[in-house]
């Protein structure tokens, strides 16, 4: 992705600035941003709760996150297939884990999930298909 969102920055016409990071470890100061934006980024990281209160910091009082995060299932069934399948799906997946529960791990980080709403993404492979978007406020 990095590679694509280099070659495709000039079309932008807006300053854009690649940097690669652990969402565990941000280097950017407290309060740096007005708004973060995550794209099917927090089922990947080592550790989605950290990356959530590291999110957190580096966001300016009022500031908020804007997600489109596949999820896990609210369906049992579903939910227990995408635990069943976690790891052999991360190997081929780029380390994505499909059963994490994003919303929540956003909530104990300290964000208000109010304007965050479940979606079934279509098409898609039923074991990523639930997805939540929306915008995340601190709370």
């Amino acid at each position: 992705m990095r590679r694509r969102g280099r070659r495709r920055a000039p079309e932008s016409g807006a300053p854009v600035h690649h940097l690669a990071a652990a969402g565990e470890h941000l280097p950017f100061r407290d309060g740096a941003f007005d708004t973060v934006v995550a794209t099917l980024v927090l089922c990947s990281v080592r550790d989605p709760g950290a990356t959530a209160t590291e999110v957190r910091r580096v966001l300016a009082p009022g500031g908020r996150l804007l997600v489109l995060e596949h999820v896990r299932a609210p369906s049992p069934r579903l939910a227990a297939w995408q635990d069943r399948l976690a790891r052999p799906w991360a190997a081929v997946a780029g380390g994505c884990r499909p059963n994490r529960d994003t919303t929540a791990s956003l909530q104990a980080a300290g964000f208000d999930v109010a304007a965050v709403a479940p979606f079934v993404l279509r098409p898609s492979i039923p074991l990523v298909a639930p997805h939540v978007q929306g915008a995340a406020r601190l709370a």
